[in-house]
């Protein structure tokens, strides 16, 4: 009826919410129809170039009308309505191609023909199924995420476009490369709020998911084999865990992988997509660049014609997208990375215990074991059940098979690893730690994760098949190239952890280095179907995999399924502040909540850990702006804001200098101060 009140859902009207979809579907469209138009020789290659193209497209529109703060619902909807005009236009001209639906419905079918592949997959959907349940329904908690990954999109939503956000808690709001945040900045604007913050990660894991069966089928892999690796990979506890978060080395990793999958292709477009989304890589993180001699050499290997082409991609998805982040630390600091964090990543720390390349892998080394969330109960039964499965399935292929006594041994002693892996993982942080110890450089920190449900999330890596499988990847392929059962893009690509740790051994340890190591894993994992040809192997790593990985999301420490603020799919935002690190900003999220008024312009005075993000309000209806500390009267900042959150760490003392002007004080549940000028109402940022 003309003139009826929209219905409300929450604070988002159902006009707002078909203008959402709208806008989140329009650059979906322009990259499926521009891919479409390739006429690449499956669906899954057509899928893997539409990521890269709508990667590239939310990072060049965003990059293009930040300066004209344009980045807006009317700015973004009007630009992608004319790519999707022009995208349009392309296909029709090109004959109007399909995706290959056909081809795809044929694959499903041998899916499920295949009893083995098809439990893989259905482990996979399940997963996926519930990540995107959180997607869609848990806040945010992760306190990277909190502190500067979703407080700089929100200062750019709040904006209207990308900009050096003025005195910053942290470096790392404006010096770390954005790309992956520029695709949050879009859902936010897209929507409205913030409630699908992790939207663009778990796209990158379904791009990352199809890059790896993709890049196992033209490494001439079978395709159960292929489906199975791609498979396996979503159970990695990292993969799932971060799938759901704001953090960028999924979003970051997917592209890397998704590159190498298209190199492999033979089309033009196609191999300059691959090296554009290499180079969109270095625009979300600096670490993709110790990937890049891993993709050179695959491009080299595959002849002149596929280096020349990749390469002009690279230089084109580089200029566009990739670039300016590096440019803008240039002229602001001097310097490409900025002075932050990733000014040092390069330059090795010559500390006299860790003087060697070799002291630092193995502290990389120590601290990827992992044997997710297992109890040493659990543990100890594993391999005493793959024992006699083990001795199972060697009767079994000897005497019902009838296979050969060398194939039936063969996959005994497979089933025993996949079963063993857990408490392997066990004994080999013991004689890493041993091993250290003996030669004069004792490895750093704890064993990974083991025994520590707290350390779940910030230390989980690939889990223990994940960690067996992918180091012994490498070596596995390099036997099988010397028998000519792999040809030398597959020995290269199963090469890419070593590398990469070998070049990672020069930069300074960081605690977080598994979070990097996820690129070349991402690499590496269409290799990891060598291992997964014969059925009842597969199976047994699929055992493992599939308890290790339910054991993780059930004790995500982040998004619980059992206590007092779960289910994770019913927490408030401050129930989600009440499962971080910091569990006391549950406390002082709820009285900010309750005093600030909503809409209202909101001063921060903070410390560079703490989680800005939170004063923005999950509709992000708090426009943050950061206060100078030194040398500013702040008499001036009674006409900037009505009320100024102030940190009780090192800039603490600016309580003192609100008080003394006049200005209300009120404890914040003991984590942080507010400050609310005389008369202080909605107010507005000046």
């Amino acid at each position: 009826m003309a003139g009826a009140t929209p219905k409300v859902h929450g604070s988002v009207t159902d006009y707002e919410s078909v203008l959402a979809a709208v806008l989140i579907a329009l650059p979906l469209g322009t990259a499926l129809l521009a891919a479409s138009s390739l006429r690449l020789e499956s669906l899954a290659a057509t899928l893997v170039a539409a990521y890269v193209l709508y990667v590239g497209d939310l990072g060049a529109v965003t990059w293009a009308l930040s300066p004209l703060r344009l980045v807006t619902r009317a700015g973004v909807g009007v630009t992608e309505a004319l790519l999707l005009a022009a995208a349009a236009t392309l296909w029709w001209r090109r004959g109007r191609p399909g995706l290959g639906l056909g081809r795809a419905a044929a694959a499903a079918r041998r899916v499920g023909s295949d009893p083995v592949t098809a439990v893989f997959v259905l482990l996979t959907v399940v997963l996926l199924a519930y990540e995107l349940l959180l997607v869609a329904t848990a806040p945010p908690n992760n306190w990277d995420s909190l502190t500067y990954h979703l407080a700089r999109t929100a200062a750019w939503y709040h904006h209207h476009g990308i900009y050096e956000i003025p005195n910053v808690p942290s470096p790392n709001f404006n010096e770390f490369p954005p790309l992956a945040e520029q695709q949050v900045l879009y859902v936010f604007v897209a929507t409205g709020h913030g409630g699908l913050f992790a939207l663009p990660q778990y796209l990158a894991e379904l791009a990352l998911l199809v890059a790896t069966y993709l890049a196992a089928r033209r490494l001439r892999f079978g395709f159960a084999a292929a489906v199975r690796a791609s498979a396996l990979l979503a159970t990695f506890s990292f993969v799932a865990l971060q799938a759901t978060t704001a953090q960028n080395d999924l979003f970051a990793a997917s592209l890397p992988a998704a590159g190498a999958s298209l190199l492999l292709g033979s089309p033009t477009a196609e191999l300059a997509l691959g090296g554009a989304a290499v180079a969109f890589a270095l625009g979300a993180k600096p670490t993709t660049a110790l990937v890049l001699p891993v993709v050179a050499v695959l491009a080299l290997v595959r002849g002149r014609r596929v280096f020349v082409r990749g390469l002009a991609g690279f230089v084109a998805g580089f200029v566009t997208v990739g670039m300016w982040v590096y440019v803008l630390n240039l002229a602001h600091t001097g310097n490409v990375f900025g002075h932050g964090g990733w000014a040092t990543i390069g330059v090795a720390k010559q500390e006299p215990i860790k003087a060697t390349h070799v002291a630092r892998i193995t502290d990389v080394v120590y601290l990827l074991i992992d044997i997710a969330a297992m109890s040493g109960t659990l543990v100890h039964r594993l391999w005493i059940a793959g024992a006699v499965v083990a001795v199972a399935v060697f009767v079994a292929g000897v005497v019902a098979l009838r296979a050969s006594l060398l194939r039936a041994l063969r996959d005994s002693a497979a089933v025993v690893v996949a079963f063993v892996a857990p408490v392997a993982m066990i004994y080999l942080g013991n004689a890493i730690a041993w091993f250290a110890r003996a030669n004069g450089y004792p490895v750093r920190g704890r064993l990974g994760n083991i025994g520590d449900i707290a350390r779940l999330v910030p230390y989980a890596s690939f889990g223990p098949i994940g960690f067996v499988l992918l180091f012994a990847t490498p070596f596995a392929a390099t036997l099988a190239f010397a028998w000519r059962r792999v040809d030398v893009r597959t020995l290269v690509l199963a090469w890419s952890l070593p590398v990469f740790l070998a070049l990672f051994s020069y930069a300074h340890f960081n605690w977080f280095v598994n979070r990097f190591v996820l690129v070349p894993a991402a690499l590496a994992a269409p290799v990891l179907a060598i291992f997964l040809r014969r059925g009842i192997v597969a199976f047994a790593f699929l055992v493992v995999s599939a308890i290790s990985i339910g054991l993780v999301l059930q004790n995500d420490p982040l998004r619980p399924v059992r206590g007092a603020y779960a289910p994770a799919w019913r927490m408030s935002q401050v129930d989600a502040a009440a499962v971080t690190e910091a569990p006391q900003t549950a406390a002082a999220l709820a009285s900010y909540q309750r005093l600030v008024p909503a809409g209202a312009c909101v001063g921060a005075i903070l410390d560079p850990d703490e989680p800005a993000y939170l004063l923005s309000d999950p509709g992000l209806s708090h426009p943050v702006i950061y206060l100078p500390v030194a040398n500013e009267p702040y008499e001036a900042y009674i006409r900037l804001v009505p009320y100024v959150v102030i940190t009780r760490g090192t800039n603490s003392w600016a309580v003192r200098e609100f008080r003394s002007a006049g200005w209300s004080i009120h404890d914040l549940g003991h984590y942080w101060w507010l400050a609310a000028a005389p008369h202080a109402g909605v107010g507005r940022c000046l």
